[in-house]
């Protein structure tokens, strides 16, 4: 291609490390007022995304065919949107580690900065934000927990946006405590909303009461945000759990229940009925995830669920909040 940075006689390979993203929930839907989406998230270390770049004579890219194509399309946007002085050249890109596609666990957002970030160190860019990343891979459309997890990682909730281009802010984000567990339970053979569909959904969806949000942003701002900053397990888990029933009734109508997902309704009905004080669906699931107070606990519960009859064909993944945003290094050979 013409222009833009030349490889450099040197191998060089960037290689980006990033975690996927928990959704609980949005804070507003079509407002009548004031600012739409919003909502909370949080970053888990895995299930991750593994992304290297390294200029080459011709762009090619290693990764099954699905993903190769959303990536190869996230590069060329990426050359597209970019400066053209830092315009990248032909390249291959190897993606090593993916997240679950349509699980509600952010692969797209993660997959597309994880790129966009190799193909900026790599073009000489060093500090893009993650924001100015998404643009360049258009991302973003409605939530950005994703964006800001990808930069910062944590608990994370963002203020929604006014004007449908632009990134919604970040207005608080905590460490989530590193002992607290989280179990992803996930149906094998089932994909949540993505892409026309999913569009589809949101235009199908009554606006949600002001009430609602207020209702909403009361948990966030005196249940949540107090109960995670002191290690509150409890009402940490009890207020996500309500936090994600309220989004679950007010979706219903356009996902078929609080949540989209049979199979995992009836685990969560049972794991409540077990006195579980944490669980709820990430995003447009069908991923349910499960909340404990630390590994031992959680590892003593993912037996139980492993056996239970509504996890059948189910991959359940024990994993951790990730408190750090994403991890690039460099590495140069002949």
């Amino acid at each position: 291609m013409e222009g833009g940075v030349k490889p450099p006689h040197s191998k060089m390979t960037i290689t980006v490390q990033t975690g996927a993203r928990l959704h609980f929930g949005l804070l507003a839907v079509q407002a009548a007022n004031g600012r739409n989406f919003g909502g909370v998230g949080l970053m888990v270390d895995s299930p991750g995304c593994l992304v290297s770049v390294e200029a080459a004579e011709r762009d090619e890219c290693l990764a099954e065919p699905e993903i190769a194509s959303r990536l190869t399309s996230w590069r060329d946007e990426y050359r597209k949107r970019c400066p053209v002085e830092h315009r990248p050249h032909a390249c291959r890109i190897q993606l090593s580690q993916t997240i679950p596609s349509h699980a509600g666990l952010g692969s797209g957002t993660q997959t597309s900065l994880a790129l966009a970030a190799a193909l900026a160190r790599l073009s000489g860019e060093d500090n893009v934000s993650a924001p100015e990343l998404a643009r360049r891979v258009g991302r973003g459309a409605r939530s950005a927990l994703g964006i800001h997890g990808f930069e910062h990682g944590g608990l994370l909730v963002e203020g929604g946006k006014r004007q449908s281009d632009e990134i919604s802010p970040l207005v608080a984000r905590l460490d989530f405590p590193s002992e607290w567990r989280v179990l992803l339970v996930s149906p094998n053979d089932r994909r949540g909303l993505s892409g026309d569909a999913e569009r589809a959904a949101f235009s199908q969806l009554t606006p949600m009461p002001a009430s609602l949000t207020e209702t909403l942003c009361r948990i966030v701002l005196m249940e949540l945000l107090p109960a995670v900053a002191n290690a509150e397990f409890s009402s940490a888990a009890a207020a996500l759990r309500e936090f994600g029933q309220l989004n679950g009734s007010h979706f219903a109508p356009v996902q078929g229940g609080i949540f989209a997902d049979p199979q995992m309704a009836a685990l969560a009905k049972w794991l409540i009925d077990q006195d579980c004080v944490g669980v709820g669906q990430s995003s447009w699931g069908p991923t349910l995830w499960v909340l404990y107070r630390d590994e031992l606990e959680a590892i003593r519960y993912r037996e139980q669920i492993a056996s239970h009859s509504s996890a059948e064909a189910c991959t359940i993944h024990l994993t951790a909040a990730q408190n750090s945003g994403s991890h690039a290094r460099q590495s140069v050979g002949e």
